[in-house]
C-alpha cells in the first residue's frame, strides 16, 4: 500500500512541476487550478500515509 502511495506522491510532484512550467509559459489560469488540485490531492495522500502509519503502529504490535 505504501509503495503505491509513494508512487502517487512522486507523480503528483512531477505533475505540479509540469503545471508550474506550463503556467509560466502560457499564463493560462487552467494550470493554476490544476496545481491547486494537485496540492490538495497530495495533502490527502500525505494524510492517508500518516493515518496508515499510525494504524500500523498501534494495531500491528
Amino acid at each position: 500500500m505504501f509503495a503505491v502511495l509513494r508512487i502517487l506522491f512522486v507523480l503528483a510532484v512531477v505533475l505540479a512541476g509540469w503545471a508550474i512550467f506550463r503556467y509560466l509559459r502560457t499564463r493560462d489560469r487552467y494550470w493554476l487550478r490544476l496545481l491547486r488540485r494537485v496540492i490538495v490531492a497530495t495533502l490527502a495522500l500525505l494524510l492517508m500515509f500518516f493515518v496508515g502509519l499510525v494504524a500500523e503502529r498501534f494495531f500491528w504490535l
